[in-house]
């Protein structure tokens, strides 16, 4: 084994032992079902918005996205944007009203405000899909990392998966949180030292763009793509932006925002989210692009002999191997992971606390407690975690289609009729119980005849948010004949998410501070473990990109203990000033 794999290698396994001592750490935090599935609504806003922003990012943003930057350009960034846009609508309208829904899961706020016969539809035609798009994650990451070190696929799905089972099924949703936004501070960084170093070593942006013209490619700089056979017509464009803005501003979306501590928190998770995507549209399509132009024919070799579906898949791989100095491949491997973890965690709970909550609990013990609803989502948990890195391993041994193709017919299929009545239910109140079944039958008839038709993204997307709309819009004619206790039933749900969230009353105490020195404390290690990278036999330019790194990192660790400090101090003086301001009434 060479020396600097080696090294690689020991980065690498030191960051997942990390990821699970923090999963351990943060099992503290867990006092019940409440705490483990939403953080018992204690999460602050910067753990809450790093965590969405990363569930919403995966390592397919690096192989299956790369690779059509690689080939297309900058086109396959205006679904990055369209998310951003999604988070920015979030903050300014539906973020709170999504936190005073007060709900545990997606399925609960279907069931408060439909029926519980929507509810469990939602439950089984969404999480089955839900798994194998969590299973999608997981293969794009482990077929990076193939591309870098030549390691079995198969091998990597089943470690990355284990480690991700054990710290999500040990901490629950305060493990995710915490973990996400550790890994948003390692991925950050290291994307932007990438898109320098390859912007650097084309001379510069002005260069890029002579070189693209150079070598006879002005579609890469275009987002409508015009060579004929390409998915990215305007047409495509629309289609994306509405399928993600419909997306995000759902009744299923609310789910993001439940373990923030108020309305106002979950304003600033979204606002955190949107900036932190729309940094990454601009970012992260620009070193495959050179790599498309300086590295090409490493890029074709790359998949000679591996198992990498297509070449181009591994652009983002080529360039990171190509620039980076020893220490930092391993990291760029470690930022990728990141991704594909902080999505695969999230998913992992939210349909472990679908199956305790809205399966389990109204179907086997509807009685049940709370320390028993505790150790079942545990038990689900590692479960659902099994059944995707099973599900994962069978999609890398299924050739054919790219990364991003399996993708855009997952979410076609199985996203879009789902969405429609949800997105709808959200801002049309007068509608029968029953409202979302017609919508949903007519979008997966919509689906499956496009599907089987080899329908154009957009079409299908059209033709589904146009059908199911209709379908959803006619039974409001239905509302004047629905029984009461259904209208009350409504008017409660919509009366509750508009009110405004009491943290003090409703929750309790916060955790603030100690959320931001147990966060910033692990940053620290990190940090430190990886400036020793710094002795490695790099040249000064190598040296200098760790200490960017490592420096970065634990700079933000030691801004959060500081913080959480400070925190610390000043609620313990508010609540003995409010000790002594009780004394005083009681006298």
């Amino acid at each position: 084994m060479q020396k600097s794999n080696l090294v690689e290698y020991v980065v690498i396994s030191l960051y997942l032992v990390f990821m699970l001592i923090t999963g351990f750490i943060f099992r503290h935090f867990n006092k019940n079902f409440n705490d483990y599935f939403r953080s018992g609504c204690k999460g602050t806003w910067w753990l809450v918005g790093a965590s969405i922003f990363m569930a919403s990012f995966t390592a397919w943003t690096f192989t299956g996205a790369a690779g059509v930057a690689y080939e297309s350009g900058i086109s396959v960034s205006i679904i990055f944007i369209a998310n951003a846009v999604g988070y920015f609508i979030n903050y300014l309208i539906t973020a709170p009203l999504f936190r005073q829904m007060r709900s545990v899961t997606g399925p609960e706020v279907i069931k408060n405000r439909f029926d519980t016969l929507t509810q469990q539809i939602y439950v089984w035609v969404g999480v089955v899909p839900g798994i194998l798009m969590a299973s999608l994650t997981l293969y794009a990451v482990a077929l990076f990392t193939s591309a870098v070190f030549g390691y079995n696929v198969q091998i990597l799905i089943i470690l990355l998966g284990s480690v991700v089972l054990i710290y999500s099924a040990v901490g629950g949703s305060w493990s995710v949180m915490a973990t996400d936004f550790l890994q948003a501070m390692i991925l950050m960084p290291m994307t932007v030292l990438v898109t320098y170093l390859s912007v650097k070593s084309i001379g510069g942006i002005g260069n890029l763009i002579a070189e693209i013209h150079r070598q006879n490619l002005p579609d890469l700089l275009r987002f409508v793509d015009h060579r004929q056979g390409s998915m990215f017509t305007k047409g495509y464009m629309v289609a994306i932006v509405c399928f993600v803005l419909i997306s995000y501003n759902s009744l299923g979306s609310s789910v993001k925002f439940f373990a923030c501590k108020d309305g106002k928190e979950a304003k600033k998770a979204a606002l955190l989210a949107g900036v932190l995507m729309l940094g990454g549209a601009v970012l992260w399509f620009l070193p495959p692009m050179v790599a498309r132009l300086k590295f090409a024919s490493f890029v074709e070799a790359i998949g000679k002999g591996q198992n990498v579906i297509k070449p181009a898949d591994g652009s983002y791989a080529v360039i990171a191997m190509q620039l980076l100095p020893m220490g930092l491949t391993g990291m760029m491997v470690v930022a990728m992971f990141s991704a594909t973890m902080s999505s695969l965690s999230p998913a992992l709970n939210q349909y472990a606390a679908i199956i305790t909550q809205d399966v389990y609990k109204p179907f086997f013990r509807p009685k049940c407690s709370q320390k028993e609803m505790f150790v079942v989502g545990q038990i689900t948990s590692i479960i659902v975690g099994t059944l995707i890195i099973l599900s994962a391993v069978y999609l890398s041994r299924v050739p054919g289609k790219s990364l991003f193709k399996y993708m855009m017919d997952f979410g076609s299929l199985f996203g879009t009729p789902l969405l429609v009545p949800m997105f709808l239910g959200f801002f049309i109140k007068k509608t029968p119980r029953w409202a979302a079944i017609p919508s949903i039958f007519f979008g997966f008839i919509c689906s499956y005849i496009g599907w089987k038709s080899g329908w154009s993204y957009e079409r299908n997307v059209f033709t589904i948010l146009i059908i199911g709309s209709t379908a959803y819009l006619i039974t409001m004619f239905f509302w004047k004949n629905t029984a009461s206790d259904y209208k009350e039933r409504v008017n409660k749900f919509f009366g509750v998410m508009k009110t405004t969230v009491n943290f003090s009353e409703e929750v309790g105490s916060e955790t603030d501070a100690s959320q931001l020195k147990l966060v910033g404390y692990v940053l620290l290690s990190i940090g430190a473990f990886l400036s020793l990278c710094l002795f490695l036999p790099n040249p000064l330019s190598g040296r200098l990109q760790i200490l960017f790194i490592s420096g970065s990192i634990m700079a933000f660790g030691i801004l959060m203990i500081l913080t959480g400090y400070l925190r610390e101090k000043k609620y313990l003086k508010e609540k003995s000033q409010n000790v002594n301001d009780d004394s005083r009434i009681n006298r």
